[in-house]
């Protein structure tokens, strides 16, 4: 049984061209893997969803959450870096790389732009201020009302009715466990000659706290 076979040299030359540019290409340009972070040059914090591509053919990637990224590139490649608030960069890859891969490291500094101060009014001049201010009919509020009502008097002789707080009982009190601590086991003071302990007596009897019930 034969077998018949057509040869068609037009199709045979197309593939064969193909593969000889292919290996031109392979022999002269080598892929290399690029991998690397992108991180702040403040504080080497990384940079995430940062935006690496290739210049030749505007393809790559972004970097994740951690500011990693994984691009491949042929050598000579120029990665172009950017990040919304920072300074782009380039990176190039070397052409004499002794192993397929390339690690990179690329900081990016904080593109901060200062503007001038500027002021907002309503008004569009100061003789405008001028008179929209002078024509508001200011009235003095409860507080300040309130304020002027009182009676300086009246309040100074309220304070002297009020007792002590639960504060200052708390303190005087303390200061006598304090005084009796300090005596345990000798005898105290007499009081006889001390002005205080007189103008307390005194005090007392004007209060008539020594009267017999």
């Amino acid at each position: 049984m034969k077998a018949f076979f057509t040869f068609r040299p037009l199709p045979f030359l197309m593939m064969l061209a193909g593969g000889l540019v292919f290996f031109q290409a392979s022999g002269q340009t080598e892929v290399v893997q690029v991998s690397g972070m992108v991180v702040t040059t403040d504080s080497l914090s990384p940079l995430p969803y940062a935006t690496i591509y290739r210049t030749r053919d505007e393809r790559g990637t972004m970097t994740d959450v951690h500011g990693f990224f994984s691009l491949p590139a042929l050598a000579g490649d120029t990665l172009h870096i950017s990040s919304v608030g920072f300074i782009p960069r380039d990176v190039v890859v070397p052409m004499d790389l002794a192993i397929p891969r390339m690690n990179v490291v690329a900081p990016m500094a904080r593109d901060t732009i200062t503007l001038q101060e500027a002021f907002v009014y309503p008004w569009p001049t100061k003789e405008r201020f001028k008179e929209e201010f002078l024509a508001l009919n200011i009235g003095s509020d409860a507080y300040t009302r309130g304020q002027e009502a009182l009676d300086p008097v009246a309040l100074y002789d309220r304070l002297m009715e009020v007792g002590r707080d639960g504060s200052e009982v708390y303190n005087y009190t303390m200061q006598q466990q304090a005084v009796q601590a300090s005596y345990q086991g000798g005898l105290p003071p007499i009081n006889l000659f001390s002005p205080v302990a007189w103008a307390q007596f005194v005090q007392a009897l004007r209060r008539g706290d020594l009267k017999r019930q």
